[in-house]
């Protein structure tokens, strides 16, 4: 008798890195019809419950893809200094995507939106 072994591993990775100058200002924050607009552009992206984070996920063909991806992501949302949280799940990663640091009930700005372009 042969037997697989399934594992299942969920991985979180939060990136915060603060701003070495200032922080994004809520006069930055976009207006609800840019966001609309936004996300009718970009297939697969949505709000997030709370309507002030873009939200999306993504499947791939094997765990090691998605891991590698959720790096990627990772790594450039610190590039920008903002927060995103990765929840990999097999071949599967979930983005959100969410203003500043310390801002997280702030409006969406065009600095998220052009993260998240970036990430596709």
């Amino acid at each position: 008798m042969t037997t697989n072994a399934v594992v299942s591993q969920v991985v979180e990775v939060v990136v915060e890195k603060a701003l070495a100058a200032g922080r994004e200002r809520i006069g930055n924050a976009l207006k609800p019809e840019r966001v609309q607009e936004w996300l009718a552009a970009h297939l697969g992206w949505s709000l997030d419950p709370s309507g002030n984070g873009l939200q999306r996920t993504r499947s791939f063909p094997s765990e090691t893809a998605a891991a590698c991806f959720a790096s990627f992501v990772s790594g450039l949302a610190s590039s920008v200094a903002l927060p995103a949280l990765l929840k990999v799940a097999g071949n599967a990663v979930h983005i959100s995507l969410n203003p500043s640091p310390g801002q997280e009930q702030a409006p969406l700005t065009e600095h998220v939106l052009t993260l998240a372009d970036h990430i596709g």
